[in-house]
């Protein structure tokens, strides 16, 4: 004998999409009626006012590409993201810790085979460390 099943009152519910973030997938939460204006106010003091354009990946981050050059920011990153320390990455790429440093500081170009190496470990495009 089956037991009856709860059913969703999806006409009751607003759905609230949030995400994505970093590796998480956006993730969807069904809010009941009652609590949605609560909601909506709370995540009204965090808003963010913009003037509907986009703004250029490097501008935010122009202070970092002129003290790191582009694929060093790039790198820099990628590794802060991950939450990779210098050693941590260049065990993983099988090179000396210093020369990590060196791409990072634009002191050692990032060659296409190296591009794709890093691009593996951070699940990125390649492109992005040229």
């Amino acid at each position: 004998m089956s037991a009856p099943m709860k059913a969703r009152r999806i006409k009751q519910e607003i759905p609230i999409r949030i995400g994505p973030t970093g590796k998480e997938k956006p993730r969807l939460f069904l809010v009941p009626k009652t609590r949605a204006s609560d909601v909506i106010k709370s995540l009204r003091e965090f808003e963010v006012e913009t003037d509907g354009e986009s703004v250029p990946w490097n501008v935010p981050v122009q202070d970092l590409i002129d003290a790191y050059t582009e694929p060093g920011a790039a790198l820099r990153g990628a590794r802060a993201r991950d939450g990779l320390s210098q050693s941590q990455l260049a065990t993983k790429l099988g090179i000396p810790v210093p020369n990590i440093s060196e791409m990072e500081n634009g002191k050692r170009p990032i060659g296409k085979k190296m591009a794709h190496r890093l691009a593996k470990i951070f699940k990125v495009h390649y492109k992005v460390f040229l």
